[in-house]
């Protein structure tokens, strides 16, 4: 009896050390779950402070149709560079280069700036986008004429020009007088600018200002030119207000007379190349006419109803979804056309009644005799995402 009793209570004692060791072995085990996930939490919350960025700038080569971004690491985290994403307009951008420095590498240290560049990009820019978002810089201008934007923002000032970082922020002047007497057009091409001086010849720089060499200067041919236009083969000449001459872009050697006087074409006075030569003419009025690159299919596009003493005309390059045509009309606005010739919108923010030229990448920008460089942002929505969920938005 005695020694069922204590078998019994062996028995009981040993299932109760059982049944608690189970019991504190899933109680200890649920607790280091729970303890481990308010680690993980605390170290993912921690981990969303230190992770900051910030989008620098963004800049459209309508040369090379690339789009480029740098993004700075502005937080303490080490960041994965193959864990970064781009979204433009709303949609996840499938292929993009990314380097730090020019170096291809996962590992984005913090304060370094990461460049994206997204080759043919599938992007638009609204025509009248609302409100507009613009800023203005005269700080450095006295009297603005012509602009060219390429990585850079350039305006002849007088005899001088001026350059801006894409953001209006004055960066320093070139001023040749040997090379550079009395210039009154200019474009921004790959690495270099062109210069057309004193009416009668073009002479190319480098971006940061250095004379190269005189590129165009050909009396025989063209001896008064107005204005030009450039593209990655020829630069396109209005010579004597009359008729068009094509030049090659390598050489600077006379290739024809792309577009002769008469015709649509009677009294050109301005010129822009991208998808079409387009030329600013008076022949009863003042109209915009529209040929290929060959010069050939010339049609009036934009009639004198229209246009008022319009004086610069830009257009949106070649690579981008839809074309745009920008003209300085009245010299108090800038008047968008969509690829018919219709109107799309009106742009007087910040403009003075003295608007001297436009010119439009990424953005537009004008010269404006009153209010100097006049920059806007034409709605194109950029996002970067990183590590942690943390994305920066710009809209370019």
């Amino acid at each position: 009896m005695g020694f069922s009793v204590s078998a019994t209570m062996a028995i009981f004692f040993a299932a109760f050390l059982i049944l608690f060791s189970i019991l504190y072995s899933s109680v200890n085990q649920a607790f280091d779950t729970v303890s481990e996930s308010f680690d993980d939490k605390y170290e993912y919350m921690n981990d969303k402070l230190e992770t900051q960025i910030e989008i620098l700038d963004v800049c459209y080569q309508r040369d090379t149709n690339i789009l480029e971004i740098r993004v700075q690491n502005t937080g303490s985290k080490v960041l994965d560079i193959s864990k970064v994403d781009l979204v433009l307009e709303g949609v996840l951008e499938a292929s993009v280069n990314k380097t730090v420095g020019d170096t291809m590498t996962d590992v984005w240290l913090p304060q370094e700036v990461l460049t994206m560049t997204v080759e043919d990009p599938s992007i638009s820019f609204e025509a009248d986008l609302d409100p507009r978002n613009s800023l203005t810089n005269d700080a450095a201008l006295t009297g603005p004429s012509n602009i060219s934007v390429g990585e850079s923002v350039y305006v002849i000032d007088g005899g001088e020009i001026d350059v801006f970082t894409l953001g209006g922020i004055f960066d320093f002047t070139i001023a040749d007088m040997s090379n550079m007497v009395s210039p009154t057009d200019l474009k921004v091409w790959n690495e270099h600018l062109y210069v057309l001086d004193e009416g009668t010849h073009i002479d190319r720089f480098d971006l940061e200002g250095a004379w190269i060499d005189r590129i165009v200067d050909d009396l025989a041919h063209t001896p008064v030119m107005t204005s030009f236009g450039v593209d990655s083969d020829y630069l396109y000449v209005v010579d004597n207000r009359s008729h068009v001459d094509r030049y090659d872009m390598t050489t600077g050697g006379f290739v024809d007379e792309l577009i002769p006087g008469g015709g649509l074409m009677t009294s050109p006075s301005d010129i822009f190349v991208s998808s079409h030569v387009f030329i600013i003419d008076y022949a009863s009025g003042y109209h915009l006419d529209m040929y290929e690159l060959d010069g050939t299919d010339g049609v009036q596009l934009i009639g004198s109803t229209v246009l008022s003493y319009p004086t610069d005309v830009c257009a949106s390059a070649v690579g981008l979804d839809d074309l745009m045509i920008y003209i300085v009309n009245g010299s108090r606005e800038v008047a968008v056309f969509d690829a018919a010739g219709s109107l799309l919108d009106v742009v007087d923010c910040l403009l003075s009644d003295s608007v001297m030229a436009v010119d439009v990448t990424g953005q537009m920008c004008v010269s404006d005799g009153v209010n100097g460089l006049v920059v806007e942002k034409l709605g194109t929505n950029i996002k970067v995402v990183v590590e942690n969920g943390i994305s920066c938005i710009t809209v370019q």
